[in-house]
């Protein structure tokens, strides 16, 4: 009798373990359907909720931002053309999830510096440096950036700006040392967030690329422009802040926070 129970009870243990194996696997699928869309094309609905408010469409061109894994990816008619690294916002001043529009490049742009930026960098180091700070790295002090008017620099309390109880205009005239670098590419949004060059290239080797204050800096802005307009943007020729309207009308912009699912499809699209 015993040895019959003790038969039963490792039947019975075994049923057990295949039925929770069997369970697990369907669980594992349900949860992981199958990436494997054809060779450079894409699934929307496998990570459509990664998205913000909408899907990948299958006609025309798009430009998704994954600010997860800080990779820019150049789409048409639902395929992957062509991505690149860039830097986003870093945990203090992440780059927000949006969905926009692009409908024009500016060539050589003046970089208008955000009035908490002004304060927590620009009058520390004039405190410090004097205003030659200025002067060597091509900034200016304007009345305003909507119709900026010269400011002497000597006009301004710049101890009452880096307190915080005054606040100054100043922006970086276009150059090779302009933080937008050569072009950037606006997009309408609350947050003043758009995609921009930049001259610095060595934060792109790091895997961890959160650094900037919220905007997305490009790797290669030549090469996204050129997919966008169809050709070389002239850039000797361009005239200080020049905007360049697209050929083609506007092209949608999203940046969303890709889960691992999508990230890994999209590798796998390259």
């Amino acid at each position: 009798m015993n040895a019959m129970r003790s038969h039963n009870r490792r039947y019975w243990i075994a049923l057990s373990a295949i039925f929770v194996v069997a369970l697990g696997a369907y669980g594992f699928a349900r949860l992981n359907p199958p990436l494997g869309p054809i060779a450079g094309t894409i699934a929307p609905q496998y990570y459509v909720d990664s998205l913000t408010d909408g899907q990948i469409p299958q006609h025309g061109r798009y430009v998704l931002v994954d600010a997860a894994s800080a990779r820019l990816y150049m789409m048409e008619d639902g395929h992957v053309q062509d991505t690149m690294r860039v830097i986003v916002g870093k945990p203090s001043a992440s780059t927000p999830a949006l969905k926009s529009v692009l409908y024009y490049a500016t060539l050589k742009p003046y970089w208008n510096v955000p009035p908490d930026l002004a304060q927590k960098i620009i009058a520390p180091r004039v405190l410090k440096d004097g205003t030659t700070y200025l002067t060597e790295r091509g900034y200016e002090v304007v009345t305003s950036f909507a119709n900026p008017q010269p400011l002497s620099p000597d006009s301004v309390d710049w101890q009452a700006v880096a307190n915080g109880d005054a606040t100054v205009r100043v922006r970086q005239r276009p150059g090779p040392a302009n933080s937008m670098g050569q072009m950037k590419f606006n997009l309408a949004n609350v947050d003043g967030i758009f995609l921009h060059d930049t001259p610095n290239k060595e934060p792109f080797a790091k895997d961890e690329r959160n650094l900037s204050n919220g905007c997305v800096r490009l790797e290669d802005a030549p090469r996204f422009a050129r997919w966008l307009f169809g050709h070389d943007v002239p850039l000797q020729t361009a005239a200080a802040e020049q905007k360049v309207p697209l050929p083609a009308g506007g092209v949608p912009v999203a940046i969303a926070y890709l889960d691992s699912r999508a990230q890994t499809q999209l590798a796998g699209l390259q």
